[in-house]
């Protein structure tokens, strides 16, 4: 129950983010193109809110089943050898992801002192998504790992 609100919550902010790029493009579009004055802060917003948009929704929303794979010798394997591919997979993914947050963290923080060229927002604000999306990653590979783990691993292949 918990983990299905916390879902719709962050389903919910993507659609908002989505909501505010697009108003941004259709704002850029009508005062380029139809008053002829464009407006500088559109492009700046449109891009941040990509940003956010990929890499929070990749942390938070899409699932290992969701990502485009390339599974043709995976999906050859019986489910025993399936398990042991990825249980090796997802346990590699943990230790890379989990190795390096540290030093993307304290990039988030370097970066704190500098600002967007136009709406002199900070850069540790845009850049916060991908410490999302990485601690999402490491979350959900702990759980995959986990499930992979159990009697009923099967369920998780």
């Amino acid at each position: 129950m918990f983990m299905a609100r916390l879902n719709r919550v962050a389903e919910l902010a993507s659609a908002l983010l989505f909501a505010a790029m697009f108003a941004a493009f259709v704002i850029q579009v009508v005062s380029r193109y139809v008053f002829d004055a464009p407006v500088s802060w559109t492009l700046e917003i449109c891009s941040i809110t990509y940003v956010w948009i990929v890499f929070f929704a990749a942390g938070t929303i899409v699932t290992v089943r969701q990502h485009i794979t390339f599974d043709m010798l995976y999906g050859a394997l019986t489910a025993p050898w399936r398990r042991a591919a990825a249980i090796f997979t997802t346990t590699s993914l943990l230790l890379i992801f989990t190795v390096c947050l540290p030093p993307v963290l304290n990039y988030i923080r370097f970066v704190a002192r500098n600002h967007t060229l136009i709406l002199n927002i900070r850069l540790d604000l845009i850049y916060s998504c991908f410490a999302i999306f990485m601690v999402g990653a490491i979350l959900g590979a702990a759980l995959r790992l986990w499930r992979l783990l159990n009697r009923n691993w099967r369920a998780s292949l």
